[in-house]
């Protein structure tokens, strides 16, 4: 009796036991299950206006690239590529797109920021007329709308002037901020001619204004627009701008696989708020010139440009050595953990 009593005596401790561990591991599980999900980073992004040169970004926003590497990244169009380099040296931007003219404007005067990758590395400009207009020396007297006295667009504007017969005191210069405000001017009749840069230019042709030439036909090499930090910021957050980049990279491969074109360009139309026509043609002519830097590359040739650019304007009286004002190690991680 006392040998059954014992024996049903072990069985309670141990059912007791296992209730015990039982309950546990519940309470363990619930915990981990009642746990939040760390919260996403906050990246403030700049660039200038919603244009095709972007497409990597809305590519990353509409796939939730950035989200799948914890990031939440709020969106800034600032209206023009000083604006941008502004809102850097405040240090109300963390990363940002600009044009690579302004980019080492801003370094050469000591605003603390680095390039850490290309965004574009052709120049995708068109020098669009008003309808009628049949050739550049029409343009002469007339007046002409760029992005600024200091803009990439001006130099643009002064090399296919030149080649085409018009000195540059011959026609007038309006200051009109990015592509879409350009347009704006055109369509009102207030200017002549704009610099404008796709999906705009596209919908300018559709409506019946004049081609006068792109850019790529008279500046072969070229750096467009590049990826910059605030070097404040990102010293204290280098894994924060390599998954930054991580996605970036990302979204530039399912940009160019031939099999999400439809969708990119749904995509191109949706963030530049265009015609999906006028998001078909700038697809296809960013496809084909390789507009878009594939994994965010540098383009070393087209920032040699830019600077030939500074001098030939007058703004600097030597070439700059400007490789301390590079740094390539967090894009070299970002494409390093893609192949893995």
């Amino acid at each position: 009796m006392a040998a059954k009593l014992s024996n049903a005596s072990c069985r309670v401790r141990r059912s007791i036991a296992d209730l015990v561990l039982l309950c546990g591991l519940v309470a363990v599980t619930v915990t981990c299950l009642a746990a939040p999900a760390p919260a996403a980073e906050k990246v403030l992004f700049g660039m200038t206006s919603r244009t095709g040169f972007s497409a990597a970004h809305y590519v990353a926003e509409e796939k939730k690239l950035y989200a799948a590497e914890n990031l939440d990244v709020e969106t800034y169009a600032v209206g023009s590529a000083a604006g941008v380099l502004q809102q850097v040296a405040a240090g109300s931007l963390n990363i940002a797109q600009a044009a690579t003219d302004q980019i080492l404007r801003a370094l050469l005067q000591g605003v603390p920021l680095r390039i850490v990758g290309g965004a574009v590395a052709m120049p995708p400009f068109r020098m669009v007329a008003a309808k009628g207009v049949k050739s550049w020396s029409e343009l002469k007297g007339k007046t002409i709308t760029v992005g600024g006295k200091s803009d990439v667009t001006l130099y643009f504007l002064r090399v296919m002037a030149r080649k085409n017969g018009l000195a540059d005191g011959d026609y007038d210069l309006i200051y009109g901020g990015g592509t879409p405000n350009r347009f704006a001017q055109l369509a009102s009749g207030a200017v002549a001619a704009a610099i404008l840069t796709n999906p705009q230019d596209f919908i300018a042709l559709e409506q019946g204004y004049a081609d006068l030439g792109s850019v790529s036909q008279y500046v072969p090499a070229w750096a467009q627009n590049n990826l910059i930090v605030d070097v404040r910021w990102s010293a204290k957050n280098a894994g924060i701008v390599t998954a930054f980049l991580k996605a970036w990279v990302h979204a530039t491969r399912y940009y160019y696989d031939p099999n999400n074109r439809a969708e990119v360009i749904q995509i191109l139309a949706k963030h530049t708020k265009v015609s999906p026509e006028a998001a078909t043609s700038t697809y296809d002519l960013f496809i084909k010139e390789s507009v878009i830097s594939p994994d965010a590359e540098l383009h070393l040739k087209g920032l040699a440009a830019n600077l030939d650019a500074l001098l030939t304007m007058g703004e600097i009286a030597t070439i700059p050595n400007i490789d301390g004002y590079i740094d390539l190690s967090f894009l070299n991680a970002a494409v390093s953990s893609l192949k893995k």
